[in-house]
């Protein structure tokens, strides 16, 4: 506040200017400067409410069922997390727990003071549903920013879509959505834009090992057109699917990919048609895997001691974090001093790109490491 008031050279010409201005300046002021600014007149109070609040992230969720500090037993409750800054750790955040007491919802939190132990608070709304109170809770905060948030998680058994007022989310970049019912994954796909950051997609209590997100909805371009995406349960895929992906990160666990496309996958990286910026995939599944067609036509080094010892500790690093099956270093046939590699075991089939040309007193070489 005391930097923006010598940058516009103080409010003795406040009210002179025109809406315009006024909101613009607005815009740069803490969510508390607003609120005081917002009870200086009836003016301040519009022009307040007029302007669009800076919220880069919202998270609901009602699995969490620990919170000790407020209970010391289990209560059913969700969780409403505000975040006004990009950085979780600027301290420009908060968090309510709502829950049922009775015929109403209490509002728990943590006041935070200097140099003293956090408080446990509290309020009741009179003859309400917690569950819907902490939604429209979170739907106001959307609101008081346009719903121009940036990054938004939704880990909830009943999202109530019927009775919700959010019809898109135009900023949102990164998604995170648990559920048990497809249709609730594809209600949130189609409130965000088609290119996204981020996506992450988690079954809460069905069994991962049958719940599985169907080919039409992962032919949606928020999945097919994502930098990086993460499910928590089997999808569909198919072979021409996973290779039209512009993903450079995913993971999910594989229904249809076949050892013959996920071959046409990393040849497509070797002969420089990969996607750009490619990090990881990881293809999970307990399906038995045939090597052979996994590495048909492909030129690739074993990791044996020679190489063990020519790649100096990674293959020690990899083990730890990312555990070892069978793992070859497959290289490029742009660059040979590039590689990939290939990771096979019980229960995954992943791919990294690890080997990285480097230049020092004019060597090359190649330089590994995890992505």
């Amino acid at each position: 506040m005391i930097s923006l008031i010598k940058f516009i050279g103080g409010f003795e010409k406040w009210n002179e200017l025109n809406e315009d201005c006024r909101m613009a300046v607005v815009k740069f002021l803490e969510y508390k400067d607003r609120c005081k600014l917002g009870i200086c007149s009836k003016r301040d109070y519009e022009t307040v409410k007029s302007t669009p609040l800076d919220v880069y992230k919202i998270s609901i969720y009602d699995n969490e069922k620990y919170h000790y500090s407020f209970r010391e037993e289990d209560f059913d409750n969700v969780v409403v997390e505000v975040q006004l800054h990009h950085d979780f750790n600027s301290g420009k955040r908060f968090e309510l727990i709502f829950s049922q007491l009775g015929e109403d919802t209490q509002i728990q939190w943590y006041q935070y003071i200097p140099k003293q132990r956090p408080k446990n608070r509290s309020l009741v709304l009179k003859s309400c549903n917690y569950y819907e109170e902490a939604v429209k809770f979170a739907e106001k905060w959307m609101k008081k920013c346009n719903f121009e948030l940036k990054d938004i998680k939704i880990e909830m058994k009943n999202y109530p879509m019927d009775k919700s007022k959010i019809k898109s989310l135009p900023k949102c970049k990164c998604i995170r959505i648990g559920s048990d019912d497809v249709e609730t994954f594809r209600w949130w796909l189609q409130k965000v834009p088609n290119q996204l950051k981020d996506v992450e997609l988690v079954a809460l209590d069905a069994d991962r090992e049958v719940f599985t997100i169907p080919s039409d909805l992962l032919n949606a371009p928020q999945i097919m057109q994502t930098s990086d995406f993460y499910f928590w349960c089997r999808a569909e895929f198919s072979d021409e699917q996973l290779l039209n992906l512009k993903a450079s990160s995913l993971s999910f666990d594989c229904v249809n990919i076949t050892d013959g496309g996920i071959n046409e996958y990393i040849k497509r990286w070797i002969n420089g048609k990969g996607v750009p910026k490619f990090k990881r995939a990881l293809l999970w599944g307990n399906k038995a895997r045939d090597y052979a067609e996994l590495t048909r036509g492909l030129e690739y080094r074993q990791w044996d001691a020679a190489f063990e010892e020519e790649a100096a500790g990674f293959c020690g690093d990899f083990e730890r974090v990312c555990g070892r099956g069978n793992c070859v270093q497959i290289y490029s046939k742009i660059d040979p001093y590039e590689s990939l590699t290939l990771n096979v075991s019980s229960d995954c089939v992943a791919i990294y790109w690890t080997g990285h040309k480097h230049e020092y007193n004019g060597r090359t070489y190649s330089d590994y490491s995890i992505p």
